[in-house]
């Protein structure tokens, strides 16, 4: 009789490097194998690895979409939480909200603030765009936390949200209406509002609404077309002094119905600009917003491009009057009026969401290299607009203070 042969066994070590290649989803189910692997994936020095690999191995180009979209003519629109795969332009998933049902009699307005390292972040709002409270939530593992706002129910200037590399720490930062327009920060690891002791002296009409991307810790937006405004989520200051490219920031010239008589008279036709991810720095790309009025009696835009630049030198975010200094990638024509909304960038390809004279919401692929754009087929059926846009990638990583997501009965109110 031949021995029995014990069963092979793995090293822990070997266990986890099989495992930290596995999809976060199978992860989450793998916990019921054992108590051991529950211990392993539940280790915070797993989780880093796990998301250390997944950011490194540029499988995450997926997008967090908030949108309206219905499946009827006669259906009434419904929100969504989309799961957007930028290399198959579809939607590969519809998350579920990030709250339990008896945390909101309703489904109220909804705000994509957003998105690292798995944490998105996410602002309910009331009537008159008052902010009632935000979630930070990790959809994969479907975890949530409330976080009511310091300063209580106030019309918000700008918002953002994101990751503090220095202190390891996931902040959201919101400035108000008020003197000086004072700002306040939520740390996720402190649990608590801070305002920020040197508020902003600016115009009243200043700061309209979210930081676009937080890049290395600096969350960057525009001001009114005019400016970059940065936020330093260590320092916990504003930098507001930081120009844009020049003909991303002011007017541009007119021509009459005569192409040749050029008139040295500058109108105030600002452009669309959004600020974008480009290789752990950021770019800048613009589309003129009054292209929509092109028919003017009279006059017509001698610019309808799409723009793209990119920051040198990503010292002039730290402050200390550093000035930004930025490089064209392209300059492409788009022939048809149209807003711009937002952007992704990725492998060479420029991704942005337009709304065209009609109303209608469509994706246009910008190639790089030659200098092309045309419209991109994207599979979202049933979809109505797309209110924001983030980068998103699985992750298992948890905040104190998160609970377990109870779902929603289905009826009207699940998505």
């Amino acid at each position: 009789m031949e021995p029995i042969r014990p069963n092979p066994t793995l090293c822990d070590d070997l266990i986890s490097e099989i495992l930290v290649r596995v999809p976060v989803k199978s992860l989450i189910q793998f916990q019921l194998v054992s108590k051991t692997w529950l211990s392993l994936i539940k280790d915070p020095v797993f989780v880093k690895a796990q998301l250390r690999r997944a950011i490194r191995s540029g499988t995450d180009e997926t997008l967090m979409l908030v949108r309206y979209s219905c499946s009827t003519s006669t259906e009434s629109a419904k929100l969504k939480l989309s799961l957007f795969d930028v290399d198959s332009r579809q939607i590969v998933s519809e998350t579920r909200y990030p709250y339990s049902q008896g945390e909101s009699r309703s489904v109220p307005r909804l705000t994509l603030v957003g998105s690292a390292n798995g944490i998105v972040c996410v602002v309910l709002f009331e009537t008159s765009h008052l902010i009632n409270r935000f979630f930070l939530w990790n959809p994969a593992t479907r975890q949530s936390l409330i976080v009511v706002p310091g300063r209580g129910l106030s019309k918000p200037r700008a918002l953002g949200f994101g990751y503090d590399p220095v202190d390891g720490d996931y902040k959201i930062v919101r400035v108000v209406s008020g003197p000086c327009l004072p700002a306040e920060v939520f740390s996720a690891n402190r649990n608590v509002w801070r305002e920020v002791p040197d508020p902003i002296d600016s115009p009243d009409d200043f700061l309209s609404g979210h930081f676009n991307v937080c890049v290395n810790g600096f969350l960057c937006g525009i001001d009114k077309g005019v400016g970059m405004m940065v936020f330093d989520l260590n320092k916990e200051v504003m930098n507001c002094a930081i120009k844009l490219p020049v003909v991303a920031a002011g007017g541009v010239g007119v021509v009459g119905d005569n192409d040749d008589d050029y008139d040295e008279e500058y109108y105030d036709a600002q452009p669309e600009t959004h600020i974008i991810e480009l290789d752990k720095s950021i770019a800048v790309i613009t589309l003129w917003a009054d292209a929509l009025n092109s028919d003017r009696t009279g006059w017509r835009y001698l610019d309808k491009k799409i723009n793209m630049w990119r920051l040198d030198d990503d010292a002039c975010l730290k402050g200390g009057g550093v000035e930004a200094s930025w490089t064209i990638m392209f300059s492409i024509d788009l022939a048809m009026p149209a807003v711009l909304l937002n952007g992704y960038f990725s492998n060479g390809e420029l991704l942005i969401l337009i709304k065209n004279v009609d109303d209608h919401y469509m994706w246009i692929s910008c190639d790089a290299d030659k200098k092309e754009a045309q419209i991109a087929r994207v599979e979202m059926a049933g979809h109505l607009y797309t209110h924001r846009l983030a980068r998103y990638t699985e992750s298992l990583v948890s905040l104190p203070g998160f609970k377990q997501i109870k779902y929603w009965n289905v009826g009207k109110d699940d998505n």
